[in-house]
């Protein structure tokens, strides 16, 4: 453990500064600390692409979860003895399919950013 003294406003800027990349203070000072000390010229805003990646791949989540909901409902029908509308199942999975495509193309891209 490191222990450091912060005035009042100093603390405060660092608190802000936390919130505004949606990290604690605690891992804002880490960053900032390790970045200082291995010489790095990336910036402390480098991690918006990061952030940016991660939100996509939220996104691309709740898209798979509704067209996981569609299939089942789909199942649903048909395990009941009914019949999906025409075209309903081919819908949903082609949709999965351009999704999951999305889901890998930002898999990569992570991929490639951190090597």
């Amino acid at each position: 453990m490191i222990a450091v003294r912060f005035t009042t406003e100093e603390k405060a800027e660092i608190i802000a500064a936390a919130a505004r990349r949606r990290v604690y203070p605690s891992g804002y000072l880490a960053t900032a600390g390790l970045t200082a000390a291995r010489g790095s010229a990336t910036p402390l805003d480098s991690n918006d692409q990061l952030d940016a990646a991660i939100d996509e791949l939220a996104t691309l989540r709740a898209q798979i979860s509704r067209v996981g909901n569609n299939i089942n409902q789909i199942a649903y029908v048909y395990n009941a003895g009914g019949q999906p509308r025409p075209g309903q199942l081919d819908h949903a999975l082609k949709t999965l399919v351009r999704t999951l495509a999305l889901v890998d193309a930002a898999a990569h891209e992570l991929v490639r950013k951190l090597v």
